[in-house]
């Protein structure tokens, strides 16, 4: 009797600490606020509150979101034109119309365009521009190696579908 308590004890305590740790690693727990807009960053990025950007320094990855008031992001979103991308310096990739996490429309824009690492070696970055919101537009830009793209991309993109405004 006193050896089944004990198996009923230690199974106890086995799913208390498994739910205490899956409680500390919900998505809600990792969501950070920038302004009146929260997103869920991709694991082991930071938030640089001096230039208000998400980064990982190891990838020189970085997640910018602005808003752009007053504005529909369809109304931004059909002015983006490869003509127009190609004059700022991107070679447009693709364009996809998406759902985010919290069931709004998107518009998400993918480039490529040429810079330097930190030792001033050329390098092709890829360039993700997400485009949502209702009355005001969410506008965030992610900018990546195109090396590691296989890697980070998706993590990057669920991030950013994770945005949404703050009530």
């Amino acid at each position: 009797m006193k050896e089944i308590l004990h198996i009923l004890l230690t199974i106890a305590l086995a799913l208390i600490v498994t739910f205490h740790s899956n409680a500390q690693n919900d998505n809600t727990s990792q969501r950070i606020k920038l302004h009146s807009i929260s997103i869920i960053p991709p694991k082991h990025f930071e938030y640089d509150s001096v230039t208000d950007r998400i980064f990982h320094q190891g990838t020189m990855t970085t997640i910018q979101i602005q808003t752009v008031s007053n504005r529909n992001f369809k109304r931004i979103t059909s002015a983006i034109t490869d003509k127009y991308m190609k004059s700022q310096g991107l070679e447009p990739l693709d364009r996809q119309e998406i759902t985010m996490q919290d069931g709004n429309e998107a518009v998400i824009f993918r480039s490529r365009f040429k810079s330097h690492d930190a030792n001033g070696k050329e390098l092709y970055f890829i360039r993700l521009m997400l485009f949502t919101g209702k009355e005001s537009t969410i506008w965030t830009t992610a900018d990546f190696p195109e090396c590691i793209s296989k890697q980070i991309e998706e993590p990057i993109l669920n991030s950013v579908k994770s945005i949404n405004k703050i009530q």
